[in-house]
């Protein structure tokens, strides 16, 4: 018995250096918050500033996927929580020049968070479904799922503001978001917030 335990603890304590690819999970600075299904974008989520007389002639938002957490976390209750799709306020910012246009950019930025959200699922999946082949022998890789996940998403993010032409065709613009609550809604059980 003791021979089996010590096989055990050699092959993890190996599985760990090996695989083991993130830091623990961490909560986010004020500066970031986390994809909701009920909160969405505001005004007041844009606050990187941006001085008066610019040439900027849109609004721009920062969104991002992170990947943290340990190998072993992959098989806990907690394992959805190993990717964060995030807004960051302080690289945030509504065009300051066209409040009339103000609504309609909101509803673009956060079916585009709403997108990396739908990537973010899928990352879970994946690496949930991976997860015992990841912490026996490493493979697949979890960074190489993570950035093939969001080459992904920017991808289909460059398609939607094409489409939409960056949600001013409205007619397209309420197709995607059908179809990305369509997602969504099949991937529940990979959110983090119900």
């Amino acid at each position: 018995m003791a021979k089996w335990a010590l096989l055990v603890a050699f092959l993890l304590s190996g599985i760990q250096s090996r695989a083991q690819l993130w830091q623990p999970v961490k909560p986010l600075s004020a500066d970031y918050l986390l994809w909701s299904p009920t909160r969405r974008l505001r005004p007041s989520d844009f606050q990187m500033q941006v001085r008066p007389q610019n040439n900027l002639n849109q609004s721009f938002a920062f969104f991002g996927i992170q990947l943290q957490g340990m190998n072993l976390d992959l098989l806990g209750k907690g394992a959805n929580h190993m990717v964060q799709n995030f807004f960051q306020h302080s690289a945030s910012y509504l065009n300051p020049v066209d409040t009339l246009h103000t609504a309609l950019e909101l509803r673009y930025m956060q079916t585009e968070w709403d997108i990396y959200e739908v990537a973010s699922r899928r990352l879970r999946q994946q690496l949930r479904a991976s997860a015992k082949r990841i912490i026996l022998i490493g493979k697949p890789d979890p960074n190489e799922l993570f950035r093939t996940a969001y080459d992904e998403a920017h991808k289909r993010v460059v398609q939607y503001a094409d489409e939409t032409k960056y949600g001013l065709f409205l007619d397209k613009q309420l197709e995607w978001e059908r179809q990305i609550a369509s997602e969504l809604a099949a991937l529940t059980d990979f959110a983090t917030a119900k």
